[in-house]
C-alpha cells in the first residue's frame, strides 16, 4: 500500500465521508462502518455509524503525527484516527475505541484500565489501549488485553459498551498501570466524583492474596496526598458517575 501523504498546510479533515487508501492503493474509497460495534450490542451498532463515518485509516507517517500535533486528528490505535471534535461525549469515546477495533472487536471485549478511565474524562487516548476479557484470545495491535474475572456487578455499559465500573478502573489502574500513567487518571476520577477514595480502600482492604495489593494500597496513600478530602467532589458537568444512565 502506498504511503499517504498528507498536505503540506492541512486543514481540519471532514467528519462524514473520510476516504482512505485501498489495498492496491489504486485509489480512495470511503470506509465501511456497517456493522462496527455490534459485537458489543445493536444500541451501539446504531449510536457508531456517524462515529464508523469520521473513523479514517492513515499511515503512521511522521506527516501523519503532525497532524495529531496541530489538532486535526486525534489517534485512537495504530493507524486509526479521528477528528478531535467527534470525542465530545463518554458515549462518544467508548464508542469510537470500538470503531476503531472494527472486525477484531469481540463481544467479551470490556474497556478497562487507562482506557476506561479515558472515556469518562476525556483527554489524551491511552496508548496502548486496554481491553479485559474472561479468555485470550489472540492479540490486538495497539492493545493491552488482559484475561480477568470480572463479576457482573463491576461492567457497567455506556452507550452499549461494556466498560468497568469506575471503582474497578481504579484498582486496576492502581496494580496494573504504571504511576506516571495512573496517578493523573486516578486524580481526575476521585476529583470528577467518579470514585470515593473510602470505597478504594475498603476493596483494597479486602484484597489480603492478590499480587501486589501492598503496592497498591502505597500507591492509593500517595495518590491521595494529593486530594483536600476523604471522597471525591460532585461531577464538574453534574453528570452522574453511574455510566449506564448514559445512552447517546
Amino acid at each position: 500500500m502506498q504511503p499517504l501523504l498528507a498536505p503540506a498546510r492541512p486543514g481540519p479533515p471532514s467528519r462524514i465521508g473520510p476516504t482512505v487508501p485501498d489495498r492496491d492503493g489504486d485509489g480512495p474509497e470511503p470506509p465501511t462502518s456497517i456493522g462496527l460495534c455490534a459485537a458489543w450490542s445493536r444500541h451501539a451498532a446504531e449510536l457508531a455509524v456517524p462515529i464508523g463515518a469520521a473513523l479514517q485509516h492513515w499511515e503512521e507517517t511522521p506527516p501523519t503525527l503532525v497532524l495529531v500535533a496541530e489538532g486535526y486528528l486525534t489517534r485512537l490505535l495504530p493507524g486509526r484516527y479521528v477528528p478531535p471534535d467527534v470525542l465530545q461525549s463518554a458515549v462518544r469515546r467508548a464508542l469510537a475505541l470500538g470503531c476503531a477495533l472494527g472486525a477484531r472487536l469481540q463481544s467479551h471485549h470490556v474497556i478497562a484500565g487507562p482506557s476506561a478511565a479515558w472515556v469518562l474524562l476525556g483527554g489524551v487516548p491511552p496508548a496502548p489501549a486496554e481491553l479485559l476479557s474472561p479468555a485470550h484470545r489472540g492479540e490486538i495491535a495497539g492493545v493491552v488485553l488482559r484475561t480477568a474475572r470480572l463479576r457482573p456487578d463491576e461492567v457497567e455499559t455506556i452507550g452499549g459498551t461494556p466498560i468497568t465500573i469506575p471503582v474497578r478502573t481504579a484498582m486496576d489502574l492502581l496494580r496494573f498501570t504504571p504511576a506516571a500513567v495512573a496517578t493523573p487518571l486516578l486524580t481526575g476520577l476521585v476529583d470528577s466524583g467518579h470514585v470515593e477514595v473510602d470505597e478504594v480502600r475498603r476493596r483494597l482492604h479486602r484484597m489480603h492474596r492478590h499480587p501486589g495489593v501492598q503496592s497498591a494500597r502505597e500507591r492509593w496513600e500517595v495518590v491521595l496526598g494529593g486530594q483536600r478530602g476523604e471522597s471525591g467532589a460532585p461531577a464538574p458537568t453534574g453528570l452522574p458517575s453511574a455510566v449506564t444512565r448514559y445512552t447517546s
